[in-house]
């Protein structure tokens, strides 16, 4: 290492054109090729396989926590497992600087005869701890996974649920350098889910690398600062959290098979004005998509038909897209997203969520999607992001504008206070008891 970089300089996780490739299992017809000397003919057809993973680069800075999503099948788990050194890749480099705990499959490691309390020590002894290191993290780990009296049973006897409490338990009592999870949290109660996300920021906020695995698309919302989404087994997106996800579901959206029922022809709907107020500025917000079809317009006004993105708790707002085809599209969708300060969704909707798709659009054509709700939200600043859509595999094509204008909600002391993030429809009513028991 240079003497001018530091330590802190250099990423905990770094991967360079790494490429993996499974071998087909040798067989006699195989053997009896190479025989044969016809090793080339065998080798390009092995070469024809499609890699589980393929050119895949990126960087993880020290104590940052990084996503990676993408559809069953797409390279994640294969990526993790060379990370953590249980896989060796056929091309490219992976490094991992510092002590690493991975946990890729829950209760990788433990023996099932054995009860919790010795699957701990064992544990620990494969993630190199001594019998003493162990013995003054035993409690915090029996205390962190909190399964009681189980502790002393054969790990046989547990459900996955009890067994990932374990396994995670231990895997962040040993203090490590760079976390791997792989899909652990999917499993056991929400209670410990939340648990287990707060451990996660304290770990983060101290120094720890974490790298995870999830289809949680909310948790890497959340947790992590940059995210990489592949697609068989190649990079389709990486960079900033938040857009690596929103370009991730608007290509699941447009591929998705709801079977949406279009309308027979957008010259059975019927004619509207353009609104008669200044339209958003999109010019200079983000994108993502191909830009097939585009918003190419958008408006946000009150239902008074008044302008501004001040708005009181239970006001309506009214959101307005001109989409418009570059080149031939059928089955388009449009809709809007309101964003919290976190990222995570509040709100959502649009023609695929009503099921009520354009059948059509001719290049140059155009449409106009005009969508009223009420914000019933808590006080405070949101971001409203914009989208459009068509067809379905082959021919899919998509328009995001990310964070094409911000909400004001006010929640002013006349009005009832909101206390939680929504405020849903609900009901209360009093009554007195017939009679008490």
């Amino acid at each position: 290492m240079p003497a001018s970089v530091s330590s802190s300089e250099v990423p905990a996780i770094e991967v360079r054109e790494l490429t993996k490739r499974y071998q087909p299992e040798s067989t006699l017809a195989a053997w009896l090729l190479a025989s044969l000397e016809l090793k080339k003919t065998v080798s390009s057809a092995v070469d024809e396989r499609p890699a589980a993973l393929r050119d895949v680069s990126f960087t993880v800075p020290r104590g940052a926590s990084f996503g990676v999503i993408g559809r069953n099948g797409a390279g994640k788990s294969t990526l993790l497992q060379i990370l953590a050194g249980t896989l060796a890749q056929t091309s490219g480099h992976a490094t991992v600087r510092g002590r690493v705990t991975a946990l890729l499959e829950l209760g990788s490691g433990f023996n099932p005869e054995f009860s919790g309390r010795e699957n701990i020590f064992l544990a620990g002894a494969i993630l190199g701890l001594t019998r003493a290191e162990m013995d003054a993290k035993y409690e915090e780990v029996i205390r962190f996974a909190d399964i009681g009296s189980y502790i002393d049973l054969p790990v046989k006897t547990y459900s996955t649920g009890m067994m990932m409490r374990v396994a995670f338990a231990v895997a962040i009592a040993v203090e490590p350098d760079v976390l791997i999870i792989d899909e652990a949290l999917g499993v056991g109660d929400i209670l410990f889910q939340q648990k287990c996300s707060r451990r996660l920021q304290e770990l983060v906020a101290a120094g720890v690398t974490l790298l995870v695995v999830t289809h949680d698309l909310s948790f890497v919302l959340n947790m992590c600062q940059r995210a990489l989404w592949l697609d068989q087994g190649r990079v389709r997106f990486l960079g900033e959290a938040g857009a690596c996800v929103r370009e991730y579901v608007a290509a699941m959206a447009a591929i998705s098979g709801n079977e949406p029922t279009p309308v027979d022809n957008l010259s059975d709907a019927a004619e509207a004005d353009l609104p008669a107020v200044l339209a958003l500025e999109l010019g200079d917000k983000e994108r993502l998509g191909d830009g097939g079809v585009r918003v190419a317009r958008a408006w946000l006004q009150h239902a008074d038909g008044g302008t501004g993105g001040s708005f009181r708790s239970g006001d309506w707002a009214v959101v307005s897209l001109l989409v418009e085809a570059l080149r031939p599209a059928r089955a388009i969708s449009a809709g809007c997203e309101v964003r919290n300060r976190h990222g995570q969704v509040v709100f959502a909707t649009g023609l695929r969520v009503t099921r009520k798709l354009i059948e059509e659009l001719p290049a140059g054509g155009a449409c106009l999607v005009t969508i009223r709700f009420q914000l019933e939200l808590q006080s405070g600043q949101y971001t409203l992001d914009l989208g459009c859509g068509a067809g379905t595999d082959a021919d899919n094509t998509w328009d995001r504008v990310l964070n094409a204008a911000v909400i004001e909600v006010s929640n002013p002391p006349d009005q009832e206070v909101i206390h939680g993030l929504v405020r849903l429809p609900y009901e209360i009513r009093v009554a007195r008891p017939r009679a008490v028991r």
